[in-house]
């Protein structure tokens, strides 16, 4: 039920974990109607695939559990935000900023309420720690995981309705991204539903499904912003209309996840296989560097379509010529693990 698996890795997972990464890329470049698009299922698709490797609470105790994430998850957490708040220091020092920047930069950083692309390593590391336990204590159940699981999330959508506002450490989101997490999982055990990657397969088939998913995706994201104004950002905490986001989420991951099954790109698979620095490093670090340089030498400054357009493109080649030389050279150090790496 893994389809291609090499080296240990599923290379569906890889390809939808890459696309899912341009998909990043380009929601923070603000590319016309594009970059909205993304918004639309980009954060959720990741959860969803994280959860498709979940290995279940029988595998590892919940202390071995923890332990394994936090090694893969909060270590590269302050490793790669030391980074980025380091260049930061670099920027407010060349602006004259006061002190009270900085300790507000550390405190934002240290309690991590919707901060920073790592936002997404807070947020997934509390995500499988509460799924691991609903888990643990209702999988002896036939449905009872699933239910329990589509609770915690209204239960968060609750509070995203009352306005009680983010939590530390970015609890606020993982009581929803738990629901695509078990999603994913439930998806990989699935023999019916993942038939669907197997048909996907066939081209014809593909695309209808990628034709069905987009059409669906489409109407139901507008739907939501015409009813509410709003639209899914999951990296701070709106949903919008609840209902039509998480049906607009849904339809785009099975787009990814169909896409992904259908096409071999190993430039698209390497994404997939190295997505920790270039996710937490590209808008932080590389897109705010660039914004500098325009403004410097007074290119892309204007607001038309057309100018914006192909700064996300020069802006995007920037991102990979410098990143993946980086995620290279740091895959070669001997503390390459405390990158995520």
């Amino acid at each position: 039920m893994t389809m291609n698996t090499t080296n240990g890795r599923i290379a569906w997972i890889d390809t939808a974990r890459g696309l899912g990464l341009l998909a990043v890329f380009i929601g923070h470049l603000n590319v016309p109607y594009a970059s909205a698009w993304v918004y639309t299922f980009h954060m959720p698709l990741f959860f969803f695939l994280s959860g498709l490797l979940y290995p279940g609470c029988e595998k590892y105790s919940f202390t071995q559990f923890a332990w394994r994430r936090f090694k893969g998850l909060v270590i590269p957490y302050f490793t790669l935000g030391a980074v980025i708040a380091l260049f930061y220091c670099c920027v407010y020092a060349w602006h004259h900023e006061p002190l009270g920047v900085y300790l507000e930069m550390l405190r934002s950083f240290l309690v991590q309420e919707h901060y920073w692309t790592i936002w997404f390593l807070a947020a997934l590391f509390l995500t499988q720690l509460i799924y691991y336990c609903i888990d643990w204590c209702f999988h002896q159940w036939k449905y009872a995981v699933s239910i329990v699981s589509v609770a915690v999330c209204l239960f968060g959508f609750v509070r995203y309705r009352i306005g009680w506002g983010s939590l530390p450490w970015n609890l606020d989101i993982a009581l929803v991204s738990q629901l695509f997490f078990h999603l994913g999982y439930r998806f990989m055990h699935n023999e019916r539903v993942f038939d669907i990657l197997i048909k996907a397969r066939s081209h014809v088939n593909g695309l209808g499904i990628i034709f069905l998913s987009l059409i669906i995706n489409l109407v139901a994201a507008k739907a939501c912003i015409v009813l509410t104004m709003q639209s899914l950002d999951m990296s701070i905490g709106m949903y919008g209309n609840e209902v039509l986001t998480f049906v607009a989420a849904l339809a785009g991951i099975l787009l990814i996840v169909t896409i992904g099954s259908m096409i071999n790109s190993k430039y698209i698979t390497y994404l997939g296989r190295n997505t920790m620095i270039l996710f937490s490093w590209h808008s932080r670090i590389v897109i705010v560097a660039c914004g500098f340089l325009y403004a410097h030498f007074g290119v892309f400054q204007n607001s038309d379509s057309l100018n914006m357009t192909f700064r996300a493109i020069v802006t995007l080649i920037i991102i990979l010529l410098v990143l993946v030389p980086v995620n290279e050279v740091i895959k070669r150090m001997p503390c390459h693990k405390v990158f995520g790496v």
